[in-house]
């Protein structure tokens, strides 16, 4: 889908960067592709592993330049930002929480928009099944951005996005969970990976309380 392109260009890392951060080409990001997910289902299905990309390229911008780098560092984070991210001004918690909603949005049923009789027997159903084999990418681009070195991911960045990552974490199989853990991240990655599902354990069990 052309769609995914478009974003995946809007989001990929530049060596030039606006003065400013523009926190609405984000937000207009996620609006385009929660509507997406909300509305056209039948069209998200088919590129599953493209959503899944678009969304390490967002998780990743939860990050904020480690207070103390010098210029080469600071250019080499920068660079991995899109040119409308300044690397000064990271994206705000509000930038954050819609993120965060937009990944519980893929546990949400909805139906696909059909004209005529199609439309009475279609049923309610969300992405979460068929993007749960895609979710543990997705968190690992977190852990990931977690455990950077030269960035830091604030406690209220975190917060916020809790809910999202929780959502990732009910996709999640067994298998793919153990899979992830074994290959996809190191010893650091681990530990966070594990506090997380720690986390996401506690808040399902005191929910189911």
């Amino acid at each position: 889908m052309l769609t995914w392109t478009v974003i995946s260009k809007l989001l990929s890392g530049s060596q030039n960067h606006d003065a400013s951060t523009s926190a609405d080409i984000f937000r207009e990001t996620v609006g385009i592709t929660s509507a997406l997910i909300r509305h056209r289902r039948d069209l998200v299905l088919p590129t599953l592993p493209h959503l899944g990309m678009v969304l390490q390229r967002m998780m990743t911008m939860v990050r904020a330049v480690r207070p103390g780098l010098g210029a080469k560092q600071t250019r080499t984070v920068a660079n991995d930002f899109p040119f409308w991210v300044n690397s000064k001004e990271p994206l705000g918690v509000s930038e954050v929480k819609i993120l965060s909603r937009l990944l519980t949005s893929l546990t949400t049923k909805t139906t696909v928009r059909l004209v005529g009789s199609a439309r009475e027997t279609q049923k309610m159903e969300s992405l979460a099944r068929p993007f749960g084999k895609h979710a543990s990418y997705v968190l690992a681009a977190y852990v990931r951005a977690m455990n950077d070195p030269l960035c830091v991911v604030y406690a209220a960045t975190r917060k916020e996005l809790y809910p999202g990552l929780f959502a990732l974490c009910e996709m999640l199989s067994d298998h793919d969970r153990e899979t992830m853990m074994l290959s996809a991240l190191d010893g650091g990655g681990k530990a966070t990976m594990k506090a997380l599902w720690n986390d996401y354990k506690k808040q399902k069990y005191v929910g189911q309380g």
